[in-house]
């Protein structure tokens, strides 16, 4: 009988553009999500505590500091975490590639962590009994830091399909916003958007265009308010004493 090599066996040709794709710490990440997931949906003894004690909800209050990263690893419905998944695999291995693994998972992580912690405030301050669960804003992060690598360059969505990297992270934070509008989630808008702007600078993004309508803004704001000889008030009059 001749040796057989030993080590991993190859994937299984029909499942090589899926595992293609997958990095080993890409490939951590989907394993946690969907083993926590799988809990969450077979084992129903288990799903109340899940829900309850990883998810970020009001058990923050009670001193469970832990659930804003917990809850990156939490999906409580089967959309949000099929999204997720085929997002993370979509784009994750290419900003892997291109930022290097730290960034990378410092890109999921410090947005997810962000988004929830803004939640969490809106909990503590404002008393109000809001849930969050799941990477979707760090997927969307993702596709932010893409636009910011990329810019115009194209990327092929699917088949014929083909966009700007930052137009398509734009449709992705576009669906994104309207979806939490229509659903009026004011607490997780505020903790989209606060990732998402850091995701921009994480990613490199340049702020001198946001640094430059600043200071216009100020520049025009002083010159309609200055000080005139002989006294203050708006521009183009004269107050006497």
């Amino acid at each position: 009988m001749p040796d057989r090599p030993l080590g991993r066996k190859p994937a299984p040709a029909w499942m090589r553009p899926f595992t293609e794709r997958l990095s080993p710490t890409l490939r951590n990440l989907v394993v946690v999500e969907s083993v926590l997931f799988g809990l969450y949906i077979m084992a129903a003894p288990l799903r109340d505590p899940i829900a309850a004690h990883l998810a970020l909800g009001p058990r923050f209050l009670a001193g469970e500091l832990w659930q804003p990263l917990t809850s990156l690893f939490v999906h409580t419905e089967l959309w949000n975490f099929f999204f997720s998944m085929v997002g993370l695999w979509f784009v994750g291995a290419t900003i892997e590639r291109i930022f290097g693994r730290r960034r990378f998972l410092l890109l999921f992580f410090a947005t997810g962590v962000a988004a929830n912690l803004v939640v969490a405030g809106f909990i503590v301050l404002l008393g109000v009994g809001v849930r969050n669960a799941g990477c979707g804003d760090s997927v969307l992060a993702l596709f932010v830091a893409l636009g910011v690598a990329y810019g115009r360059a194209p990327v092929r969505v699917w088949g014929q399909l083909v966009l700007q990297a930052r137009v398509l992270a734009w449709i992705f934070v576009g669906m994104s916003v309207l979806s939490l509008v229509l659903q009026q989630a004011w607490p997780i808008l505020a903790g989209t958007l606060v990732a998402q702007a850091l995701a921009y600078v994480l990613a490199g993004g340049k702020l001198g265009p946001i640094i430059q309508i600043l200071a216009s803004l100020r520049r025009k704001q002083r010159s309609v308010f200055q000080v005139l000889e002989g006294g203050r008030g708006k521009a183009g009059k004269k107050y006497v004493n």
